[in-house]
Formats: structure tokens, sequence, C-alpha cells
């Protein structure tokens, strides 16, 4: 599924007898490097990731334009970085699990769509893990 479909993943995401306004916040083709792998050829060195995040927000309280007032996406890039510095992971799931904890640690985040690639972890194909979450 390619990331600019996945805002049509709402629907799907929440029901029609819940919230009737839901948003949703983008990090698309996020690439970062990071220190990840359990292959020998993985170990030592950094590979780049692709990260694709939409977390799904309720509407704010008011209608103010103020950033205070609403989750401002570059917590959620900041807190993708700062789980990728703190050392070495061996498995994208783990990664995966890690980036869901850190996004749910924000209230407003309801639900959220996240993809992560490994694009040169083989020269015949990209692996990656994904999941879809809801706050629940």
């Amino acid at each position: 599924m390619q990331m600019n479909e996945q805002v049509m993943l709402i629907p799907l995401v929440w029901s029609r007898g819940e919230e009737r306004d839901v948003r949703a916040l983008l990090l698309r083709d996020f690439k970062v490097p990071a220190h990840i792998g359990v292959n020998h050829q993985e170990q030592g060195r950094t590979q780049i990731l692709r990260i694709n995040l939409c977390a799904y927000v309720g509407v704010p309280a008011s209608g103010s334009d103020q950033l205070s007032d609403v989750l401002d996406y570059d917590k959620l890039r900041g807190g993708i970085l700062d789980i990728i510095a703190a050392g070495h992971i061996n498995l994208l799931e783990t990664l995966g699990e890690r980036v869901v904890q850190m996004c749910f640690s924000y209230p407003q985040v309801r639900g959220l769509h996240l993809q992560i690639a490994k694009p040169e972890a083989h020269g015949d194909c990209e692996v990656g893990y994904e999941t879809i979450r809801k706050r629940g």
C-alpha cells in the first residue's frame, strides 16, 4: 500500500458510530540512518530506513492557530530520532513497537499507521514492517 493511499484508511480505523472528525499528521518518506539488523552484514554499520507514519488525531478543542494547541509533528519526528539514537536494534518489529509506544504517549493520538522499510537490506527487494493500531 502506498503511503498516499493510507489517508483513506481513516474509515477503516474508525466506525461510523465513533468520532465524526479525525485528522492525520503525516511523516512521509522520512529517511534516517540506523544501526539495525541481526544479519552479519548489518552489524557494525548504519543503513538507511524509510519511515512513513500517519498518526490519527482528534480535532483540537479550540479553533486557535497556535502550535501549543495541537500535536506538533516535530515531536513525532524527534521521538523516532531519539529511539534510533538510543543504540542498535535487532528487529524492525522492535523498532516499530517502540515507535507505536512513543506515539501513544501523546494523548491526542487516537491511532496510527506505520511503515518501516529497509531499502538496502537486499539487492532484489525491499523488506519492511507495517502495523495499523488504534488506541484501545
